[in-house]
């Protein structure tokens, strides 16, 4: 008879190796010296306490109003971009305000389809944070 590590040594083996790899969170701090991470997923903001209005994926029910960001500390939005599938970007609006944890701009009226808003916002200790938002407009 065969001692049992004999016989679960390689099946343990396959599992560690077989095991798919974790996906990689965003980075906000990209580009911050050692807090710089390998390429991120786009709009993957949950993990780094980022809450966005539209949500990553969201379908509304007719044009949003306002684009929100709120977050685990205080920004300021310095940023916002919208763009429609196959139209330019076009530049939104940011009022100059002082860093807080819930940032907002008025969006202009979005007809029907799928969009691609890009943000970004910055700390009070000058660290910048950007996103991208992906969303359709029913």
């Amino acid at each position: 008879m065969r001692p049992l590590m004999s016989i679960l040594a390689p099946a343990l083996a396959l599992a560690l190796t077989s095991a798919p790899a974790p996906a990689l969170a965003q980075d906000p701090h990209a580009g911050h010296g050692a807090m710089a991470a390998a390429p991120a997923k786009p709009g993957d903001h949950a993990a780094h306490g980022v809450v966005t209005s539209p949500a990553e994926g969201e379908m509304t029910h007719g044009t949003p109003d306002w684009f929100t960001a709120v977050f685990e500390h205080p920004m300021t939005l310095t940023a916002v971009t919208v763009a429609g599938e196959g139209k330019p970007a076009q530049a939104v609006p940011v009022a100059a305000a002082a860093a807080t944890t819930e940032v907002s701009a008025d969006l202009p009226d979005l007809t029907p389809g799928r969009y691609v808003l890009t943000w970004t916002a910055k700390g009070a200790d000058g660290h910048e944070m950007t996103g991208t938002v992906r969303f359709m407009v029913h």
